[in-house]
């Protein structure tokens, strides 16, 4: 893999890495919880353009849908994984344009969103060790 690449396979880890950790410190100090739903769907995205990066040898596509990124990087991630990208893929929309029943902030609650969170962080870290 050429530098630029390298690179660029660094750049989305660590700031996926820096997004993970926005979430954990927002999930333990606060319950902004649709925050913390908003930034898991961050560190998977970032997380998957680095492994496209790291597959294809080109920049990663302009789109948040995890699934998408999933499918242009070549990436098997079997059907249970299928089910919870979708779920974290509607997060991002619903955080951002929440409807006028604020129904996100009614779901985002604690237990909701520490469920998320673990396995948002299993992903992350199924996806990490694709990179070695």
């Amino acid at each position: 893999m050429s530098g630029e690449y390298k690179k660029l396979v660094s750049y989305w880890i660590a700031a996926s890495q820096k997004d993970l950790d926005a979430a954990r410190e927002i999930f333990r100090n606060t319950n902004n919880y649709v925050s913390v739903l908003f930034y898991i769907h961050l560190f998977i995205e970032k997380a998957l353009k680095a492994y496209f990066v790291f597959t294809k040898k080109k920049h990663a596509p302009y789109s948040h849908n995890l699934l998408f990124l999933c499918k242009e990087a070549g990436l098997d991630i079997g059907e249970k994984n299928i089910k919870l990208l979708s779920e974290i893929n509607e997060f991002n929309i619903e955080c951002r344009y929440p409807d006028e029943k604020f129904s996100i902030y009614k779901r985002a609650k604690k237990s909701f969103t520490e469920k998320y969170l673990k396995k948002g962080e299993e992903f992350y870290t199924w996806i990490l060790e694709k990179l070695k």
